[in-house]
This record gives structure tokens, C-alpha cells and sequence, in this order.
């Protein structure tokens, strides 16, 4: 699943000089050239056991001291252990993330501005990443919570939530890794998607059991303040805008909803469906301004709509297998989906046409 950032393209690039930091974990290095160079001793710092393996984004340089102004970026998570990232005006795959999670990486979400992240994956752990320094900041080991499935930060306000297969959500501190509550949110049924915004006071859930569930996130312990469950089916898909009180969710059965997030929050139909898929809906992007929307689907196809008048604007077909998320960048019109055929494909929204097609990772 592809998380992406775009910089001001106009913008003149800057190449400051390397920082001359080493990483602190005692195990190889990749370069971007792919030669093998012997890393320097001592042990990095984390929760829990002590790590034996890598902690490493395996990439050229130091992260943030070559990211420059205009470049693309993009994250992505796979069954293989690792998260990826990707350049995207060259297509190339720039490092790997990987050695701490024993399971498949679910989930990421990225502090472009500082370079820090937090991962999740099957086998319960969170991973809290320093970009700069190529090192994991924090560990969560525990996996008593069930696998971490999906998670979101206002990193702002140094909070993130996550939510896991057994219907748990948990509120972190972002910026420590460090849990702050957790609540039986969608008893027994995964969580797919979550959202937080905490200057608003809410996080949104969308679960399997159909229904979304609106959280007050400024009290000690999370609270339901309100329902969403006409959607007929598993919720597996869902995007949120806060500020323009709007929800876009996406359903097993292949159908899209759009709902109206009001105050106070009361159990509603929803406000527009939209129907065009043949199977589960994994991912949806929304821009409530321009009125777009892009949804990824088990049909191996991803779609641009247009929510205001509830029509399909173009249909992005290429990818052999499910289409399993999606990220767009609306005011460029381009979009990034990635599929389990281990691909990630590049798309312009306006004339449905494949940019370019990235391949790196050895599983979905």
C-alpha cells in the first residue's frame, strides 16, 4: 500500500552535502548500487527484545539530505517483510525497510517533514523509524492486540491510531510510540481503514461488520459518538475529509458511499452511492474541493469518479490481480496504485493512460 508526497515541481532542486552519519546497527549495508559494504559496530535502541537484524532503509546517502525539492516519493508495504521506497520521476526503487517485522507489512504512514514513520504488520509489532539516521526509534513487540491492519497520525499533534483484525483501535503518543488507549471498537471484526484529525476531535473506523464508527479522540478513553451502518456490507475501503465534514467509503459488495459527517454525529444514510466495480472495493482517495474521488478494487481495476454527480470519469486497467490501494496527488491529476500481481503502476486521472509500472518486491 503506496503512500506518496509530491514537492513543488517548479521548485529549484537542492543537493546539500552528505552528513557524514553512520548507521548504529551491527549487520551489511546495500547501497544504491547494490555493492555490500560492512556497517560499523554497535547496537541501535528499541522496546523489548534487542534486535538482531537490520533496521536499515537500505538507500543511497542519507534519506533526507537527498530528498530534493521537486521529487516524488512514495512508500509501499508488502507480504515479504518490507516496506519499499520509491522514486518516482525515475521509477526507481531508492531502499528497502526491512528486518524487524516478522510478518507482512499492513500498514505505514510518514512524517515527510521530519522523516519518521510508523509500520505495522501481521505479526502484531509497530515500528516507529528515524528516516535520517536509517534506524528504528521505537518498537510495540507485544502482539496481544492481534495484527496490525491499518493506521493514521495527525502527526501535528503527535498522535496516531491503528487497527487491528480482532477489532481493537488503539491511540498512540507518535511521537514516543508509546500506547495511550485502546477499546473494542468493532468487536471481533477487522478493522480496514482508520482516520484521525485531533484538532477536529475525531477518528473515523470502517470495519467488517458494515457499519463506521465516529471517536472522540480528546478524552482519556476513546468514546463512539456515533454510527454509520447503512452500507448493506463488509466496509473495506475509506477516505475522510474533516474539514469539509465528508466520508467516502467503499464496500465489499463493490459499492461506494458518500456520507455527510455532521454535528453532533447520528446513525444516517448516506448522501450519494456510486456503483461500477464487480467485486471488493480495497482503497479510495477523495478531494472533496474538485469533487473527485479514485477507488481500487478486487476486479483488478481502479476507478476515477466524480462524487458530485455520482459518474465514473475513466477506468484504470493493466494491473493482472487485485488492485490493493491507491494514492493520488489530485492537483497534478496523477495517481499510484499498487496490485498482488507486486507491482505499483503509475496513472494520469485524466485520459485513464499507465505512466509507468514499478517492480521491486518479491510478494503482494
Amino acid at each position: 500500500m503506496p503512500e506518496a508526497v509530491a514537492e513543488d515541481p517548479k521548485a529549484e532542486a537542492s543537493k546539500p552535502e552528505a552528513s557524514g552519519e553512520t548507521a548504529q546497527e551491527p549487520t551489511a549495508e546495500i547501497s544504491a548500487e547494490g555493492k555490500e559494504t560492512a556497517p560499523p559496530d554497535g547496537k541501535g535502541k528499541g522496546k523489548g527484545k534487542e534486535r538482531k537484524k537490520t533496521s536499515y532503509w537500505i538507500s543511497w546517502d542519507s534519506l533526507e539530505r537527498r530528498m530534493e525539492k521537486g521529487r516524488w516519493v512514495a512508500i509501499s508495504c508488502s507480504k515479504d517483510h518490507s516496506a519499499k521506497i520509491w522514486e518516482l520521476h525515475s521509477h526507481e526503487c531508492r531502499g528497502t525497510l526491512a528486518g524487524l517485522h516478522e510478518g507482512a507489512v499492513r500498514c505505514a504512514v510518514i512524517d515527510w517533514k521530519e522523516l519518521t514513520g510508523i509500520t505495522g504488520a501481521d505479526d502484531g509489532s509497530m515500528v516507529l523509524w528515524n528516516l535520517d539516521r536509517y534506524e528504528c526509534n521505537e518498537q510495540w513487540l507485544s502482539g496481544k492486540f492481534g495484527q496490525q491492519i491499518c493506521v493514521a497520525a495527525d502527526w501535528e499533534n503527535q498522535r496516531a491510531v491503528s487497527g487491528t483484525a480482532q477489532g481493537k483501535l488503539l491511540l498512540w503518543d507518535s511521537k514516543k510510540l508509546a500506547l495511550i488507549s485502546a477499546v473494542d471498537a468493532h468487536p471481533g471484526a477487522r478493522i480496514n481503514k482508520v482516520f484521525i484529525d485531533v484538532v477536529i476531535g475525531f477518528a473515523v473506523t470502517a470495519a467488517e461488520d458494515g457499519r463506521l464508527r465516529v471517536w472522540d479522540v480528546t478524552v482519556p478513553e476513546l468514546t463512539c459518538i456515533g454510527t454509520f451502518d447503512k452500507h448493506g456490507d463488509s466496509i473495506t475501503a475509506l477516505a475522510v475529509d474533516f474539514n469539509k465534514n465528508r466520508v467516502f467509503s467503499g464496500a465489499a459488495d463493490g459499492s461506494l458511499c458518500f456520507w455527510h459527517l455532521a454535528r453532533p454525529v447520528k446513525t444516517r444514510a448516506s448522501i450519494g452511492k456510486l456503483d461500477g466495480h464487480d467485486d471488493k472495493v480495497n482503497a479510495v482517495a477523495l478531494d472533496v474541493k474538485k469533487g473527485l474521488a479514485v477507488s481500487a478494487s478486487d476486479d483488478e481495476t481502479a476507478r476515477v469518479w466524480d462524487v458530485r454527480d455520482s459518474i465514473c470519469l475513466g477506468v484504470l486497467e493493466g494491473h493482472t490481480l487485485a488492485v490493493r490501494d491507491v494514492v493520488a496527488d489530485f492537483d497534478q491529476q496523477t495517481c499510484i496504485t499498487c496490485s498482488d500481481d507486486a507491482t505499483l503502476r503509475m496513472w494520469d486521472m485524466v485520459d485513464s493512460t499507465c505512466l509507468a509500472v514499478l517492480e521491486g518486491h518479491t510478494g503482494r
